[in-house]
């Protein structure tokens, strides 16, 4: 199993344009871009996952059906993971992964708990596992994922994508 670990796209500051959630940051305009550019590497890369799972908050989430509305049809399914929010459990996500059973799966985060979450997968506390925004992970759990389970197989900037 494949797992692509990618970051929101640049969203609104909190409190400017009278966003006062921070739950209820939408995407700039550039970072509508940043998700057309991903979405184009991630296609030019072979890379199409089956599901995209992703937070609820907005900018997640607009950065989720971003990325699927630019594959052709038929789409991968965006699913809504309550635990990709900040503060969630990495175990409750990892299962909620294993119960697809899908072979490509796309979490759309937040940082720092997607490094948080690599790190967990390949086994390391001490990693340091930063990802820009609208950067990608791949991390290939052989096993199904799980703490100790995953390989690190790329990390890259979205620039690198391209």
């Amino acid at each position: 199993m494949n797992l692509y670990l990618i970051r929101h796209a640049e969203a609104v500051p909190l409190g400017e344009s009278g966003i006062t959630e921070d739950a209820a940051r939408p995407l700039t305009a550039a970072g509508q871009e940043q998700v057309k550019s991903l979405a184009a590497g991630l296609q030019h890369k072979g890379i199409r996952p089956t599901v995209v799972l992703t937070s609820p908050l907005l900018r997640a989430r607009q950065t989720a059906e971003g990325l699927v509305g630019e594959f052709a049809a038929p789409a991968p399914e965006v699913r809504i993971c309550e635990d990709l929010a900040p503060g969630g459990k990495r175990r409750r996500i990892t299962r909620f992964v294993k119960e697809l059973g899908a072979e490509s799966v796309a979490l759309v985060g937040h940082e720092p708990d997607l490094g948080e979450l690599a790190a967990w997968l390949i086994g390391s506390k001490k990693a340091a596992i930063d990802l820009a925004k609208s950067g990608v992970a791949c991390i290939r759990c052989k096993t199904g994922p799980g703490k100790l389970r995953g390989s690190l197989v790329w990390l890259v900037t979205p620039q690198w994508l391209c």
